[in-house]
């Protein structure tokens, strides 16, 4: 007679036994004096399993506005439903990336911020992609123009310089250029002087504005002929 549970059941990873034993076996038949039961106990075994999870940092891009854009956050999507990726790992890193002037800050997520905690999977693997915040830079124009003078001709020599800045973006400031032309010119006697400033005069020194577009307005030294009366006197 046997008087135990010859079963085993499990759902999770790992082993569950039938803790069979040589005393739930009883001899019933009286032709046997001794009977020796050697027990070798039966078993449920569930073997773990692999699971890949895929991981994708946020990520959000805007253009260049003088203000800190930010992004944070991922989604986790696994191989198999049986991995359930709100509870199945553990995350230690940071996700969150901000910036503000133009560039790319990544959050910078690697797989060995992600543990699996599930024993039900042998190996998780974690393929991740990482989350950045990118700030584009912007185009902005300045119009460059020329100082103008104009003045009589007196004999001496006369001198105009500088410019006027006007910017189509309140970001971009005078600050933001460098300018390696010659912003004067001269003259004695009656002609226009031009300035010939150049754009290529001007160069952008400022990452966050891709395209500046430097307009020149043309500005002159105008130096006017006047007027005199000649006394002619004829000899007699």
């Amino acid at each position: 007679t046997f008087s135990g549970t010859a079963a085993a059941a499990r759902t999770d990873a790992g082993t569950t036994n039938m803790n069979l034993a040589s005393g739930q076996f009883a001899n019933t038949n009286g032709n046997f004096k001794s009977v020796t039961f050697n027990v070798t106990d039966g078993y449920q075994t569930i073997t773990p399993i692999d699971a890949v999870v895929t991981i994708s940092g946020a990520n959000n891009t805007a253009d260049y506005d003088g203000e800190e854009h930010s992004v944070s956050g991922y989604t986790a999507t696994a191989d198999t439903i049986l991995y359930d990726v709100t509870k199945d790992f553990t995350f230690n890193g940071t996700a969150a990336a901000a910036r503000t002037d133009a560039g790319t800050t990544n959050m910078n997520l690697t797989a060995e911020q992600f543990v699996n905690t599930n024993p039900n999977f042998a190996t998780v693997t974690f393929n991740v992609t990482d989350g950045y915040q990118t700030i584009n830079p912007i185009d902005v124009t300045v119009t460059i123009t020329e100082h103008s003078d104009e003045v009589a001709y007196d004999g001496e020599a006369h001198e105009v310089s500088g410019y006027d800045v006007e910017i189509s973006n309140p970001l971009y400031t005078e600050a933001d250029f460098s300018f390696s032309g010659t912003d004067s010119v001269s003259g004695t006697n009656v002609a226009s002087y031009a300035m010939e400033l150049q754009a290529a005069d001007f160069t952008n020194t400022n990452d966050n504005f891709e395209n500046v577009t430097f307009v020149i307005v043309d500005g002159s030294l105008e130096i006017k002929p006047i007027d005199v009366t000649v006394a002619i006197t004829g000899h007699n």
